[in-house]
């Protein structure tokens, strides 16, 4: 078994005071307080602010605009025609409701990077690693990682030291359990089951594991229900309901080559400098495709449905295990924490998956090398006899 790498006291510290450098500035404002100029800039008492594409997609939502509808009625009537689309929306819900809207500022962009409905974002990085520091000393657990994405986002990846997880039948496949903390502007805090592959120090974790739980504040209710749930987690070993099950079915199904493409698309976004024949030692999906373009099969013109009906050669838990191999452990492009812990969760989301991509299709065909009815029979079933 391979030995599960900790955090120091001295590492914890760092990372939180790097964590804390990065808070974001929130404020509340009316809708009528600020004026769309395009689609990087907003004015606010007469003065120009930048913001983020992300931060227009929610200034279109809040005023129930279709982002798509947006970029069509730009094209068709340029973006001046858009800000005035924009202005007399916001005008009219306005007039009729005056709503509240969360700014969400990062200092060092000088830039709005978000816009939410009033009273989200109300969680700060200083109140979630005070509160997940809380959580760390109550039920012993380990930091393994630590890490922010520069928006305003932490994790924190944390182990239990005598909370183990076994898979029956799967003796290579031993577990430590643990807790995943998050905390971002749009969904708040959050806390989610954390395992550790003891065979490769693999993490894990899902939004899809029922036990996954969030809060946007930190009222006295909210809290007392999240210590409800921490400590029903706690008293099942942080262990997952259905974990164990989906394992045993994942190691046994074979992946699509859309799950394949997914794991290989997730392992590229973690980092811009990551090159495509590097990821391919995680997720090799050019090996799998390229295995249908020699039998004659052009499969970069495979729809959405073909992708997902095609096999990959590999299993969807050596297709998880691949993500997770490269968010764990990989050092050749230095992929900080905050995003291998989400390229954990998205391991883990594939994992938990309702339905695999391939799970119902039949493994024989019995009319492979033969057909059902007879030239005789065929030519009665379509009327020719």
């Amino acid at each position: 078994m391979a030995k599960i790498e900790t955090l120091s006291q001295a590492a914890f510290d760092s990372k939180k005071a790097e964590v804390l450098s990065k808070e974001l500035i929130r404020k509340e404002i009316n809708i009528s307080e600020f004026e769309v100029v395009n689609d990087s800039t907003i004015k606010i008492q007469g003065k120009n602010v930048p913001i983020t594409p992300l931060a227009f997609k929610r200034v279109l939502r809040r005023l129930r605009i279709p982002h798509a509808f947006a970029r069509r009625f730009e094209s068709g009537f340029g973006a001046q025609g858009l800000q005035q689309l924009i202005q007399m929306v916001k005008l009219a819900k306005a007039n009729k409701n005056d709503q509240t809207v969360t700014l969400v500022v990062d200092p060092d962009k000088g830039a709005i990077v978000d816009i939410l409905p009033a009273g989200y974002a109300s969680i700060s990085n200083e109140a979630f690693v005070n509160f997940t520091e809380g959580y760390i000393d109550k039920y012993n657990l380990l930091p393994t990682s630590f890490g922010s994405d520069g928006n305003g986002g932490a994790i924190i990846n944390c182990t239990s030291p005598n909370s183990i997880m076994r898979i029956p039948g799967m003796d290579q496949e031993v577990f430590q359990t643990g807790v995943a903390f998050s905390n971002s502007v749009s969904n708040g805090l959050q806390v989610s089951p954390f395992m550790t592959r003891l065979v490769c120090t693999n993490g894990i974790s899902s939004t899809q594991f029922s036990e996954n739980y969030g809060l946007v504040s930190l009222t006295n209710k909210a809290v007392n229900e999240f210590n409800e749930h921490m400590l029903h987690m706690a008293t099942t070993g942080f262990q997952p309901v259905g974990a164990a099950e989906q394992i045993k079915k994942a190691s046994v199904t074979d992946a699509s080559l859309a799950e394949l493409q997914h794991a290989c698309g997730a392992i590229l976004s973690t980092d811009n400098k990551i090159q495509y024949e590097y990821a391919q030692k995680f997720a090799p999906i050019e090996r799998a495709k390229k295995a249908y373009d020699n039998l004659g099969m052009d499969t970069s013109k495979f729809t959405k449905a073909q992708l997902q009906n095609a096999k990959s050669g590999m299993s969807v838990w050596e297709v998880v295990n691949g993500m997770t191999n490269f968010a764990s452990n990989e050092t050749k492009y230095g992929v900080d924490e905050y995003k291998a812990g989400n390229l954990m969760v998205t391991a883990g989301n594939i994992l938990m998956k309702k339905k695999f991509d391939t799970e119902g299709l039949l493994p024989v065909d019995p009319f492979a090398d033969r057909v059902l009815l007879t030239e005789k029979e065929t030519d009665r079933v379509m009327g020719q006899a």
